[in-house]
């Protein structure tokens, strides 16, 4: 990633890239590691407690990096905020982060905790109120257009007809009515899907990361790029169309990089990953 994303390192005018999705720090860190020490990061998240774990665990680059705490679709306002009109280059990483998963609510199935899933905290939704509020329709649009889950219906039908007795309250409840829908075999892919669903209407991730792609390429000085690294056919097809018709755009792969076994190994939930980058001209 880091190699693609700052090849202009010894060029770059800006001197500044942005990371739209800071998360546990791991490409901010990458990128100060490969760059001279004139240039800084803007380090973007809209999770508080996202940016507080990575002053602690980037405390060595302290001087460097520049936290600002933005959803990344006010990518442009953000790099402005940090007193910059371009930078040098942008990633975007719309995986979930460990911290996420390991620490807080509601974002993985194998922990038993509130159904939360706000990636900003400050917003009122939560997954608890698209499943104990939104109608059955609504649910099974968001299951099928979010999760691509075929049986969106039923399992629409099933949280409707299962929250008249009790609601949602945390992850397995959720994890509970899926076991009686799902044989086991396919049951961790689909609890994947569904969660996703969830969590993208939360986080209205899809409308989120297209006016990221639009007002990114904005930013981008001449020379410079933008790296994304996506989980899902939803996020990828944004960012591969995205890419494709942007006309001062030069796309780098041609195909999408995937990780190798390697790294598979290391992280089994890079396996879905897809890495698209582009140059501005």
């Amino acid at each position: 990633m880091s190699g693609l994303l700052v090849a202009n390192r010894d060029t770059t005018k800006a001197k500044v890239y942005a990371d739209c999705t800071l998360g546990g720090g791991g490409y901010t860190r990458e990128i100060l590691k490969s760059t001279p020490e004139d240039v800084k990061v803007i380090a973007l998240d809209k999770d508080v407690f996202a940016i507080e774990h990575c002053k602690k665990v980037l405390a060595e680059f302290d001087e460097r990096i520049i936290f600002v705490r933005n959803n990344f679709s006010n990518i442009k306002e953000a790099v402005q905020e940090a007193g910059f009109e371009t930078v040098s280059g942008i990633v975007m990483d719309l995986g979930l982060s460990t911290y996420q998963l390991t620490s807080e609510e509601g974002f993985s199935y194998q922990r038993d905790t509130e159904l939360d899933m706000r990636a900003d905290k400050s917003q009122s939704l939560t997954a608890k109120d698209v499943l104990n509020k939104y109608d059955e329709k609504d649910i099974a649009k968001i299951l099928f257009e979010y999760g691509e889950l075929r049986y969106s219906r039923k399992i629409a039908r099933e949280i409707v007809s299962e929250r008249r007795t009790k609601k949602f309250e945390t992850t397995f409840d959720l994890v509970e009515l899926l076991k009686k829908q799902v044989p086991p075999r396919y049951l961790n892919r689909d609890l994947s899907k569904l969660f996703q669903a969830i969590r993208i209407e939360v986080n209205n991730e899809l409308e989120n990361l297209k006016n990221a792609m639009n007002d990114s390429v904005e930013l981008l000085e001449q020379g410079a790029r933008i790296a994304a690294v996506s989980y899902h056919s939803l996020e990828d097809r944004i960012v591969k169309n995205s890419f494709k018709n942007t006309e001062n755009l030069k796309i780098i792969t041609k195909k999408p990089v995937e990780p190798s076994q390697d790294e598979i190994e290391k992280n089994v939930r890079a396996r879905s990953a897809k890495l698209r980058a582009a140059e501005k001209i």
